[in-house]
């Protein structure tokens, strides 16, 4: 008999483009359903005015409100009666929670939605929290702030920390109240095995945008002029803990050796007017420090394609964060064999080993990730062992059977035990 499983996640599935993050989950969505063994149904949240249904080709979706939400973290009562009842009407076999970021797994801890769960980590927030400057001194991000943090205090870095602290205490609750949790990699199942013990964990895998399979792999032919070489690099947003400082400060060590180097860097990060956050004007100000403004292209947001393309003119993909709990971003670029340099943060250590399939360095470390950077422009050996090494670790890690049938595999699993109910 066909199980239906409800998706409690942050983004609805659209059929555009999307140059968000998070787009992951739609090719796993397609695969499941495509597969005839599973029922998929999704709630999720976006600019609308009240739950409105947007189903996305067989899959029944439920679009709520983005709402404030009180110090419980839960939206409007109205809005979680109107998830109650759209829960009630699918009447899953399970719901799967995709990520801590937001409410949807207070539902099922607290048991407002009644039926059997598996909490997904995406991110962690309270581990974020504790890098959330990625090095920068209070001193350095408060001489940035701008008109926003004055009319909008809550928007600047400061704030954002302690509301990352703050939700930190509401993603342990929901670590705490879950049976069943998956993760993508054994440094968060670490932190969530300390926190708690009992939990069965389940190692789960990442379905890349159907982009990616489609897309012929990196070559050093057109990616590797060593007049102009480029490096490419992206963030979700004008956030610290990223890291783009260090590869701003590292592509600056560089230009002494490389004059015409470009970054490019993709996401939403360069805002402007009055939008422009402390971090984002102190990029802007060490930027014209370094004497780097005609080296540093800020992209805006890319979809999948826009992010191929900028690997094929790329000699280098840099990763420069402060915490990584998987880094898709580094998944991609392994699957395309893109040569990678990536701060030893997090779960980065798991995706690929250091000087053979990446190069690593210390987080933080602008010296560090230049040298890196340096030696795979100077060295067309090792940027195509490289690439060679990481093109065949993405294909076997990033293989949609096996990552659709490890999928499956967890779903049966729960649904086997019924004691987990």
């Amino acid at each position: 008999m066909m199980k239906t499983i409800l998706w409690l996640c942050n983004r609805p599935l659209e059929e555009t483009q999307d140059r968000r993050d998070g787009t992951w989950f739609t090719a796993m969505a397609r695969a499941l359903v495509e597969s005839g063994k599973i029922r998929i149904a999704i709630v999720s949240q976006a600019k609308v005015k009240g739950i409105t249904r947007r189903d996305f080709g067989d899959i029944n979706q439920w679009v709520v409100p983005y709402e404030s939400l009180d110090r419980n973290g839960l939206p409007s009562g109205r809005t979680v009666d109107g998830i109650k009842q759209v829960a009630n009407k699918i009447n899953p076999d399970l719901i799967h929670v995709w990520g801590t970021e937001n409410y949807w797994g207070l539902l099922t801890a607290r048991g407002l939605l009644k039926a059997p769960s598996i909490l997904e980590i995406q991110g962690l927030k309270y581990l974020c929290a504790d890098v959330y400057y990625g090095g920068l001194s209070l001193i350095e991000l408060i001489r940035h702030m701008g008109p926003l943090e004055i009319l909008r205090p809550g928007s600047s870095l400061i704030f954002g920390k302690l509301r990352f602290k703050r939700w930190g205490k509401l993603e342990k609750e929901m670590i705490l109240l879950h049976k069943n949790i998956s993760t993508q990699s054994d440094w968060v199942r670490m932190h969530i095995k300390s926190l708690h013990p009992d939990c069965v964990l389940f190692e789960t895998g990442i379905m890349l945008r159907k982009e990616f399979y489609s897309a012929k792999p990196w070559s050093p032919q057109g990616s590797c002029d060593l007049d102009a070489p480029s490096v490419f690099a992206s963030s979700s947003g004008a956030v610290a803990y990223k890291g783009l400082h260090v590869l701003m400060k590292a592509i600056a060590i560089l230009k002494k050796k490389y004059p015409r180097i470009v970054l490019n860097i993709a996401g939403d990060i360069m805002k402007e007017g009055i939008r422009k956050n402390c971090y984002t004007r102190w990029l802007r100000a060490e930027s014209i420090k370094l004497g780097m403004l005609d080296n540093i292209h800020f992209l805006g947001p890319l979809d999948a394609n826009g992010i191929i393309q900028q690997f094929y003119r790329s000699a280098v993909v840099v990763i420069p964060s402060f915490i990584e709990t998987y880094s898709l971003a580094l998944a991609e670029a392994m699957f395309l064999g893109v040569p990678a340099v990536v701060s030893n943060a997090g779960a980065m250590p798991e995706l690929a080993s250091d000087n053979k399939s990446a190069l690593f360095f210390p987080i933080g470390d602008a010296s560090a990730c230049a040298l890196q950077i340096e030696r795979i422009l100077s060295g067309q050996d090792l940027a195509e062992g490289l690439s060679q090494n990481a093109r065949e670790v993405g294909l076997s890690r990033n293989n949609r059977r096996s990552v659709l049938k490890r999928q499956m595999e967890i779903y049966n699993d729960i649904f086997s035990k019924e004691n987990t109910f």
